[in-house]
Parts: C-alpha cells; structure tokens; sequence
C-alpha cells in the first residue's frame, strides 16, 4: 500500500518539484547575463505585441525556434509511428485496442508543430505570411490530435461492449465546445480572420487539449494497476512516468498560449512563460513529449513480454499436452491389449467345440499374454448339484498331485463361497478385494508380500458360476500390477459372460432338439393313426356299407314285380348308401391317400389337385419340372400335407378362382410353390403375431414340419395380389431316394391292388 501511494502521490509532485525548481535555476542563470534585443522577426513581434529583453539562453532557444519546432514534431511523430507498430499485436490489455487512437494523436500533432514550423521558417526566410486556408488547415490538425488524445482516454477507460453513445458522446461534446467558444466570439467581437484562427487556436488547447490530457492521464493511471495485477509493476511505473509528462504537457503547457482577443490568453500566455521560465512553451512542451515517449515506448515492452509469456505457456501447455498424449498413448496400448485380448478369449470361447475345450484355449491364451501369471484355472458350480469342479488348467505340471495345483483349487473354492475376489500373498496371508471400487486392488497392491496367487469370482446375474485363479512360482513372486489386475478384472467378466452364453445356447438347443424330437414323434404317430384309421374305415365300415349296398340291391330285385313302391324306396336307401360310400372314400383319401404310399408324390399331387378342382370348383393345376423320383416317406408325407394344408386355405379364406402347384425336382434337394391370385393377406403381421389365427396355425405347421427335415419355408403374400408359399427341402445323397420315373414303372401287382381297391368302392 505505501508503494502503492508513493507511485500515485509522490512521483507526480516530485516531477512537478523537480520541473519548477529547473526553471526557477535557468531564470537565475538568465539573469548573470546582459539584455540583449528579441530577435524575433517583426511579425512575431506584432502577433504577440510585446517587446522583452531577454537573456543569452532565452535569445539562444528563440533564435533557434525552428530547432524547437522539429524537436517537438519529430517527437510526437515518432510516438506516433511506434503506438501504431504496437496497435497490430493482439494483447489481452485493453491499452492494446485503445493506443490506436494515441498513436493518430502522436501523428496529427507532430505533422501540426512541422507545419507550424514551415510557416515559421518560411516567415523568417522570405517574408511569408500564411493565407487563411493553411491556417484553418493547421488549426484542423491539431484540434483533430486533440480529439485523438481524448478518444484515447475514452476508449480505454471505458469497458469493452460498451455502447457507442457513451463511448462518443463526450467526443462530441467537446468538439461542439471548441466550435461554439468559436462561433461567439465571432459573433461578439467580431475579428479578424487572423484573429479568429488565434482564438480558435486557444480554444483548441483550453476545450480540447487539457480535457484530452487530463483523460489520458486517468486512463494510464488506471492501465497501470491492470499491468501491476498482471505481474508487470515495471512497465507500470513507466505509464505513470508518462503520465505525469502528459498531465504536464496537457495541462502546463496549454494553458501558456498566444495572446488573443480572449482575457485570460492575456495573462496567461507564451510571452510569461518565457518571462518567468526564460524559455519557450514549445521547448517545455517538446521536453514532455520526448518524456512521454520515452517511457511510452519503455511501456510498450510489455507487449514483447506479454508474447513471451503466451510463447512459454504455449510451450508448457505443448509439454503437458506432450505428457497427456504419451499418457493416453499408453492408456490406448493398454486398451488395445485388453480389446486385443478380449477379443482373442471370445473367440476362443466361441469355437465350435465342447466347453472344456474351450475354456483350456481361452485359459491357455490369458496365461500366456499376462506378465503375472504363469498357470491358470478356472472353476465352474455345477448347476444341478452346486458342486465345484476343476474344468480348464494350464501351467501346472503335476495338477491333482500338484501342491500348487491343489492351493489354487482351494483358493478358487473360497473365491466362491466368499462371492469376492482375494489374493494370497507369500507369506499365507488372503486379502479380499473390492473389484467395484475406485482403489482398485489398493490393500494388495500396498502389502508388503508379494502376490503369489489371485482368485476373480465368474459372476452371472446375481450368481457366482465360478472363479478365475491365476498364479505364479513362490521364487518368482512380485508384486501384482495395478494395470494388470484391471485386465484380469475385465477378463473374468468375459469369461463369466461367455460360459453363461455357452450353458445357454447347450440348455437353448438341447431344448430345441427335444422338442423336434417330440414334434417327430407327435407328426409320426398322427399319420400312423389316420393311416390305421383309413384303413379300419376301409376294412370295416366300407365294407358294411358295400354289403348293404348289395343286400339293398338284390332285394329291391326281388319285391320289384310284387311291390314297386316299396322296391322304389330300397332303391332310395341304395343311394344313400352309395353316397355315404363315396362320402367315406373321400374322407379315406384325406386321411391317408393310397396313391401317396403306393404310386408316389407325384401321383398323389395329380391325383388331389383333379379331386380338389372337382370338389371346390377352382381351376387347379399341377405343373411338374425335373425328373420325378421316388423321395423318402417323410418328404412326400410333408409335402403332400404342406400342399393339402396351403390349398385347404386356398379354399376357405383366399376366395381365388385359380391356385397353382409347382413341383420342382433336383438332384440335391425338392421344391413346392403353391401360388393363387386370391385376396392375399399380411405375411409380415401373421408371421410376428403372438396369438395366431385357426389359418396362421396352419402356417406355423407348415414351417415347423419343414423344419424337421432341415428346409426352407418362405411365405409370400400382398393383401389383394394372392399369395406364395414356396417350400425347399433338401435331398440327402445316400442313395436313399429310389427313382420310380412314372405311373408306367410301377408294379403290375400294385396297379392291380388299386384297381381292386376302386372297384369294391364304386360297385
């Protein structure tokens, strides 16, 4: 804090001590010398209207004005040209966006002190009087770097974002001030031209040029404490030397102006400066101006250490992104093991082979890409009994003889009653281990042992199925790497994953075997019993109804002469009987055709889709492509119920007027498609409905019996473009199929058993 007032306090009265007490020793060195004549010309002696003796050194610096005038141009212009380098560098000081401003100021006011300084020379070499425009040129000048020096100020003591009115509105004010002290005075005293510039030129320096001094004097003052929070006390000192010159500059140096029709240029003007200090205005002035360029160039250096600073954070941050990539580099390394590895297990436990299998490959591999351990094991709880077996090993030599074989049994066997990872350690101790939480293998990490041993419970669900245990030599113990107890963590919930998947998929497909074994058997025994069922209809009932078909028939012979009505009425009866003999021959046909047992797929198919077309009155046809053979009982048993199911369907619900049968042979495998151009129906909703319809049952039948012999039943249907059904069944190529090309090759004695068959049900 007393640094702090000495800066704002002391430093600007011992500048203005320091500036008095100079002249105050140049008047008394002035006053040891003789009085010598101005030697002013005559012009400046009638624009000033005074006459003085002045001493050698006031003589000498007026004699020497035009030195002067350069000086305190060239000063100001090179201020000018170095805050306008320093205005392109991106800084987070606010100074940085404000010295533009500053640095149009430096420029405007050294091009008006070397234009005033041409006049001057040019007055003092040939008798050159300015013309009324160079002067209204000159007055523009320097009103306008009086403005720039307030728009300075503005700018930087303003916030960013602020609004344009209140970083502008003071600006104008005093530009319309400057104008309107202008314009009353013409219109008061009315002056001359020459006159009115001077005034003008007064009224500059009062309204423009101390208020922009003393704006820019705040505006450092406050610029500075920014650099000394920013660490930079330096470069704040040099703002509050320049600071101090400015405020002297502003508010010293223009006050003393010409004198002009204005009282107080009257007393307090150029002329007493030069009686009292003994040397020109613009001498003072130029010493502030090269003051305050020189510590404003000084302050600039702030930029370069700003830079320096951003370069060096740049440089560390460049380190430590260096560090965190190579720290992400090695956590991506060990990642990719861990994928790498992951990916490895699954894949071994994936293979087509038994599980045991499996899990010695997949134990085999973990073993081999982790530097802990050099023998493995996994236990696995038998699900029916609870009882824990040893179902993979790997590294140990003797195994069931084995003491270490038979301590990592034992440890994997408390892993499971415990439901928890533990490690043992050389020296007997088990530490148990909390594989969800963050310190992760902390205690044995931090015991002093080494870790010869560590078992990773198998969880499934809510269970434990079994444990992973993973050792290491006693002579060879070391302590266990973090890195890689997260990798053995990761591992034993793969594994667990895995054998979970794998007594699911063998419980999935034994259960899938069984059913298909009962579906078989189900199929087996229902064409059994319609097979039995046709034939007791065919042995019994059929053959009663034949009798009494014959009896009927011999006794309306007999009573035909001595009763005609009554034999009328045996007539009636007879067909009766004959109806209901046909009605049992069709019924026979559905249960079980002949012709599919004895004459074929082929056959049977002609044989049903003339009958179908008779009874439901839909044009069937039966189209057949490739040789025909005779297939195994089970493949024309499906197909034929396929094709009776789906023209079944046909009939009731499709309202089609015509159905096609395609029966397609090859030598590897049979094709049906049954298409009609009926109604249609929505496949894709029948196929995933969870409750199906009397007709989406027999869709189901139709592929689960497909299913039983290993094809392919695809359904196809648009509602109102008909319906596809196309059924594949593929052929094995044992030489279990038995060519029977046509009708024509069948036996004499099977053609003779159907005729037989035929005639005792039509006679």
């Amino acid at each position: 804090m007393f640094f702090s007032a000495f800066v704002y306090l002391r430093v600007p009265s011992l500048i203005i001590f320091l500036c008095s007490l100079l002249f105050r020793l140049i008047r008394v060195l002035s006053q040891l010398y003789v009085a010598v004549e101005p030697c002013y010309t005559k012009q400046d002696c009638e624009f000033l209207n005074f006459r003085v003796h002045m001493n050698p050194i006031s003589a000498f610096f007026v004699r020497n004005i035009i030195v002067v005038f350069f000086f305190y141009g060239l000063t100001f212009f090179a201020m000018g040209i170095a805050l306008l380098l320093a205005s392109r560098r991106q800084s987070v000081f606010r100074f940085a966006r404000a010295i533009l401003p500053l640095a149009a100021f430096g420029l405007l006011h050294g091009m008006h002190e070397w234009f005033e300084m041409y006049q001057k020379y040019a007055a003092l070499t040939g008798g050159y009087t300015p013309s009324l425009f160079e002067e209204e040129f000159r007055l523009g000048l320097l009103g306008a770097s009086f403005v720039a020096l307030a728009a300075f100020g503005v700018a930087l003591l303003n916030p960013d974002g602020s609004s344009w009115l209140r970083r502008y509105l003071p600006l104008i004010g005093m530009v319309l001030l400057w104008w309107s002290g202008i314009a009353i005075v013409a219109w008061r005293f009315q002056p001359s031209a020459t006159d009115l510039i001077a005034v003008g030129d007064a009224l500059a320096r009062y309204s423009l040029g101390i208020p922009g001094a003393l704006l820019g004097t705040w505006a450092l003052m406050a610029q500075q404490r920014t650099f000394r929070e920013h660490n930079m006390p330096q470069f704040g000192r040099d703002l509050v030397w320049c600071a101090t010159a400015l405020f002297l500059f502003g508010v010293v140096g223009q006050i003393f102006v010409r004198p002009t029709l204005l009282a107080p240029t009257q007393i307090l003007n150029s002329t007493l400066f030069l009686q009292w200090f003994g040397i020109p205005v613009q001498l003072f002035r130029a010493v502030m101006a090269a003051v305050m360029t020189f510590y404003m160039v000084h302050a600039l250096r702030a930029f370069e250490v700003e830079n320096q600073r951003r370069l060096e954070e740049a440089l560390q941050a460049e380190r430590k992104n260096r560090h965190e990539v190579e720290r992400l580099n090695g956590e991506l390394r060990l990642t990719a093991q861990e994928l790498a590895m992951m990916l490895s297990l699954s894949n071994d436990l994936a293979a087509p082979v038994a599980l045991p299998e499996r899990l010695s490959d997949a134990l085999e591999a973990v073993v081999g890409s982790l530097t802990f351990p050099d023998a493995g094991m996994i236990l696995l709880v038998d699900g029916e009994d609870g009882g824990v077996a040893v179902h993979a090993a790997s590294g140990f030599p003797g195994e069931a003889t084995d003491l270490r074989f038979l301590q990592a049994q034992a440890l994997g066997e408390q892993c499971i009653s415990r439901r928890s990872a533990i490690c043992k350690h050389e020296d007997g101790t088990i530490i148990e281990l909390n594989l969800n939480a963050v310190t992760l293998g902390r205690k044995c990490f931090e015991y002093a042992s080494p870790t010869v041993m560590l078992a990773l419970p198998l969880h499934s669900a809510e269970q434990v199925t079994g444990s992973l245990v993973l050792a290491r030599p006693e002579s060879q113990a070391r302590r266990l790497p973090l890195e890689e107890l997260q990798l053995m963590a990761g591992i034993a919930r793969q594994l667990a994953l895995s054998i979970e998947n794998a007594r699911l998929t063998w419980r999935t497909q034994r259960h899938e075997k069984l059913l298909a074994e009962l579906l078989d058997q189900v199929v087996d025994a229902q064409e059994a019993e319609r097979q039995r069922i046709a034939r007791e209809l065919h042995d019994a009932t059929g053959q009663s109804l034949t009798a009494i078909s014959l009896g009927l028939r011999g006794i309306g012979r007999l009573v035909e002469e001595q009763a005609p009505i009554v034999a009328a009425q045996l007539r009636e009866v007879e067909s009766y009987s004959t109806s209901a003999l046909g009605e049992l021959r069709r019924i026979m046909a559905d249960l079980r055709p002949s012709q599919l047992d004895d004459l074929g797929l082929v056959a049977a198919l002609r044989w049903y889709m003339q009958s179908y077309e008779q009874r439901r009155n839909v044009k069937a046809e039966f189209v057949l492509q490739g040789e025909p053979v005779r297939l195994p009982v089970e493949t024309e048993t499906v197909i034929f119920r396929i094709t009776q199911e789906a023209l079944t369907n046909v009939a009731k619900h499709a309202e089609a007027n015509r159905v096609v049968v395609r029966l397609t042979m090859h030598p590897d495998a049979v094709t049906v498609e049954i298409e009609d151009n009926g109604r249609g129906f929505e496949a894709d909703r029948m196929r995933h409905s969870e409750r199906p319809s009397l007709s989406g049952w027999g869709l189901v039948g139709m592929r689960e019996r497909t299913r039983l012999l290993g094809g392919e039943c695809t359904i196809q249907s648009t509602p109102g473009e008909g319906s596809r059904i196309r059924v594949r069944i593929p052929l094995e190529k044992s030489g279990e199929t038995a060519h029977a090309t046509s009708a024509g090759a069948t036996t004499e004695n099977t053609v003779r058993q159907k005729e037989k068959l035929d005639t005792d049900f039509t006679d």
